[in-house]
């Protein structure tokens, strides 16, 4: 839930508007996750590229992503396949999902709020399943990448829903907007002064009506979205708020892209990630009915502490300070969290930028590589220490190990006696003194 007054106005005012049924709600394709055989959520557009990938054996470089876009254009570079055939594959691919596939649960979520106008960017019809459970009424359509048709009609006024596929749609392939030259293609028509190639005036004209815009799972790093926006809100700038909210393995937004997003459209970036987004909409949604717990405000978190340790040997020890450092008005992350993540490393980057304290608990178990991912990056973040910038670096003497290197020489190791929190029957009282310590330091003007 949104911790303090600021936030919670911010997702009262957008729940009001999805109430209202005068937000519109875009999908990107980081949006419609679905568990690959890891167990890991990644979009059903990559899945899809694996799957191609695989298909012809089209060899990608560890720098190279495997990306719908990407994969179907090497594709056709190297004269491996061809459009249509591209486009067959792709829909093939869909239809064997069928009902099959895990999606996220924050799409159910969604599907239960008050959208008029949802804009798919992936070529599936899983949305529309959503409302089918729901026994909702909808409308769909999609844009025809070859045939493209302005005679949309949709009555706005009634209290159904429209789902739009900007992309296309697999059960009609042709329809599908799949490599970059078929990208710029695309943005070529919808820009164009014909009128049976550009998106439907009806649809773009309609967001003037719907002031409040949602993009979930969006990459704006990506070219073709700036002329994608600039269309569709061609008649409607100065009429709309949009948020954007990315996955949580998404890439970082650059600084100079988001003033380009802010300055143009207005486009607000804020600091969470979609589905902890997903998940207090919801919430403050239902609140809307109870007044009291809408405006119920827990303090912030002071700090957010990042616990490195071996799972398999060091979890007492890790339990020991968890259940400590509850105590204290911080959020905790554990290598734990990092199941379902994607790439551990990745992620674990991620979630360093948001901690202000990293607690390494060393024990001979800790220097494991195999059991510990942490240990690849343990001499990058020790050198990154800088307690009076808001990052510390605090390793905790778990059990009797020697100590080398840059970890030695750093002045926050705890114990301060340098004896081991485990095994001398004091792991509490240590552990409370840690925590208390912690504590000060957090709170410090």
């Amino acid at each position: 839930m949104p911790t303090d007054a600021a936030h919670i106005e911010m997702y009262q005012s957008i729940a009001r508007k999805v109430r209202e049924g005068s937000a519109v709600l875009f999908l990107g394709p980081d949006a419609l996750l679905s568990k690959d055989t890891d167990g890991n959520w990644r979009p059903l557009t990559d899945l899809c590229a694996r799957h191609l990938a695989n298909k012809y054996k089209l060899p990608l470089g560890a720098d190279e992503e495997c990306t719908l876009a990407f994969v179907t254009s090497m594709l056709r570079i190297r004269n491996l396949s061809t459009d249509s055939v591209l486009q067959d594959d792709v829909a093939k691919f869909y239809s064997s999902l069928g009902d099959a596939p895990t999606l996220h649960p924050m799409l159910e979520m969604l599907t239960e709020l008050r959208f008029k106008i949802v804009i798919n960017t992936t070529p599936d019809n899983f949305i529309a399943t959503l409302y089918d459970s729901l026994f909702k009424a909808y409308q769909t359509s999609f844009y025809n990448y070859y045939k493209p048709d302005a005679d949309f009609k949709f009555d706005f006024e009634k209290n159904n829903v429209l789902i739009y596929n900007l992309f296309g749609h697999y059960e009609k392939p042709e329809s599908l907007v799949l490599t970059y030259k078929h990208q710029l293609t695309y943005i070529k028509k919808i820009v164009s002064e014909q009128q049976n190639e550009r998106l439907p005036d009806a649809l773009t004209n309609a967001f003037k009506d719907f002031r409040c815009h949602l993009f979930l799972g969006f990459d704006f790093e990506d070219w073709n979205l700036r002329l994608l926006l600039d269309t569709l809100y061609k008649n409607v700038r100065d009429n709309i708020q949009p948020y954007s909210y990315p996955s949580a393995s998404e890439r970082k937004t650059a600084s100079d892209t988001r003033v380009f997003f802010q300055g143009e459209f207005g486009m607000q970036f804020p600091a969470v990630d979609m589905a902890t987004f997903v998940e207090n909409l919801s919430q403050q949604t239902k609140n809307l009915d109870n007044p009291a717990a809408a405006t119920a405000v827990k303090e912030a978190p002071k700090a957010q502490v990042f616990i490195w340790h071996n799972e398999a040997a060091d979890n007492v020890g890790c339990e020991l300070f968890i259940k400590h450092l509850n105590t204290i008005n911080v959020k905790i992350w554990t290598l734990r969290d990092a199941v379902g993540q994607g790439d551990v490393s990745e992620w674990m980057r991620h979630t360093l930028d948001q901690c202000q304290v990293v607690l390494p608990l060393l024990s001979a178990d800790f220097y494991d590589a195999v059991g510990n991912p942490a240990l690849a990056m343990l001499d990058e973040v020790v050198s990154r220490n800088n307690p009076r910038k808001r990052f510390l670096v605090m390793p905790i003497l778990l059990r009797a190990v020697s100590l080398e290197g840059a970890i030695a020489q750093l002045d926050s190791i705890r114990p301060l006696d340098r004896q081991p929190v485990l095994g001398a029957g004091r792991e509490s009282s240590v552990a409370t003194e840690i925590t208390e310590g912690l504590k000060k330091y957090i709170n410090r003007p």
